[in-house]
Formats: structure tokens, sequence, C-alpha cells
């Protein structure tokens, strides 16, 4: 028994019919507009457990070893403040500040 020969199809992504579908890689970002509902899912996650850690962790170490950890925190916490201003201020009002009030 032998297994099929190998075709190379440049931008395949696995799927037999269609045009293909870009992919997030690392040095790839996949826009809002194609991006699916699981790579947004997988992205908030990764974003806000990083925020998370970077806030908490240096907390934890600051209780423990060397009140300097806290300063780590503060640091990480403005900085997690400054990206979401940042990202409110690109994507602009949401809906729900879009709509009138009656």
């Amino acid at each position: 028994m032998s297994t099929p020969e190998h075709t190379s199809r440049i931008g395949h992504s696995g799927q037999s019919t269609g045009s293909p579908v870009p992919r997030r890689s690392g040095s790839v970002v996949v826009s809002s507009a194609t991006a699916t509902r699981t790579t947004r899912a997988v992205t908030w996650a990764g974003w806000h457990l990083g925020e998370l850690a970077g806030v908490f962790v240096p907390i934890g170490l600051g209780a423990v070893w060397w009140e300097g950890f806290y300063a780590i925190s503060v640091l990480a916490a403005l900085g997690w403040a400054a990206h979401e201003v940042r990202a409110r201020t690109r994507r602009g009002p949401s809906t729900k500040d879009r709509t009138g009030s009656t």
C-alpha cells in the first residue's frame, strides 16, 4: 500500500475546496474582518491572561520576597491601561455609545 504523492499548493490551508483562508502565524496579524470566533477568543484570552499575570505575579512576589516587585506590578497595570485606552481610541465609540437616548 502506498500513499498518494504530495502536490504543493502555495497558500493551501488544508481545505479541499474554495480559496485559501489566511491563517494566524507569529509574523502575520489576522484582521478582525477575516478572524474566526476561535481566533478572536484565543487572542482575547492570551492578552488578558498575560495582563493579569503581569499584575498579580509581581504582587505575589512582592508579598514574599522583595517590595520592589510592587512597582513592577504598578508599571504592568499602567501599561495595561494605556493599551486599553489606545485600543479604544483606534476602534472608536462602541455601539452602545453611538445609540442616542430616546
